[in-house]
């Protein structure tokens, strides 16, 4: 395959590949849109209670606006439950530790193996940041692990499966524009990767931080100290950038 069509090619793959977060956030937004439609029909309902001939027709408008947002709304969970871990900061104590637990020992080895599954050969190392200490400091609306550069070689149909594998990744993925080098059979593919958590439920309150107050006689702020009541990572889990190199190409272990 020549240079001058891999121009062509690039404009194909990043068109043809939408960030799954969009997916997501539509998610978000219609559930909005039906949640204002149902109080609006609720509020019409009440008026018009009285109307005896208006009544059976806002009634069944409310009806299908409670059936098309339960659809809505079970379609949504469905995708969370594909896509997202079984993570809540209700207690923030046990939200960290299932966090700790999700980037230092599931997502790696999980993005590790995914593209030999794909028909692809991996060429770069797979390294997930660790989680933050500080379980008050997390957005517990939306986690955001950058994981860097993925290269992978193969042929050009090998690597287009691939890049469109990811939409069955169970995780969140967001992939950046892709870059093609080679010819093919031995092409090789560049693209940035970052995944996306979304935590069940409402955050609970904060954890009170030892030395969070202030020292008696006006002496300045206390400094800051690890969590009285947080859990601490046991001495086994990595406080940096958790690399899962293995070998190139092979699954690591699970």
């Amino acid at each position: 395959m020549g240079a001058s069509k891999l121009k062509t090619i690039h404009v194909v793959i990043i068109g043809c590949f939408a960030c799954t977060v969009v997916i997501v956030g539509l998610y978000f937004l219609v559930i909005k849109k039906y949640n204002e439609q149902i109080s609006i029909l609720t509020a019409k309902y009440q008026a018009e209670e009285q109307q005896s001939l208006k009544k059976p027709q806002v009634e069944a408008q409310l009806e299908a606006a409670r059936q098309e947002y339960r659809m809505v709304t079970w379609q949504y969970e469905k995708y969370l439950r594909e896509k997202m871990p079984p993570l809540s900061f209700q207690d923030r104590a046990q939200g960290m530790i299932a966090l700790w637990k999700e980037q230092a020992e599931v997502l790696g080895p999980m993005l590790q193996s995914w593209p030999a599954k794909t028909g692809v050969r991996l060429l770069s190392g797979v390294q997930v940041p660790a989680a933050v200490v500080n379980p008050n400091s997390i957005d517990v609306s939306l986690i955001r692990i950058p994981i860097g550069t993925f290269r992978v070689t193969g042929d050009f149909s090998a690597i287009l499966s691939h890049i469109r594998s990811w939409n069955k990744f169970h995780r969140l993925v967001q992939i950046d524009p892709v870059s093609l080098t080679g010819p093919s059979p031995g092409m090789t593919a560049e693209y940035g990767l970052t995944v996306y958590i979304f935590p069940r439920g409402e955050a609970g309150p904060n954890i009170t931080m030892a030395g969070a107050g202030e020292a008696g006689g006006g002496a300045g702020p206390a400094m800051p100290m690890a969590p009285a009541a947080a859990p601490q990572p046991s001495p086994g889990m990595p406080s940096g950038p958790i690399n899962y190199q293995g070998v190139p190409g092979t699954p690591a272990p699970m």
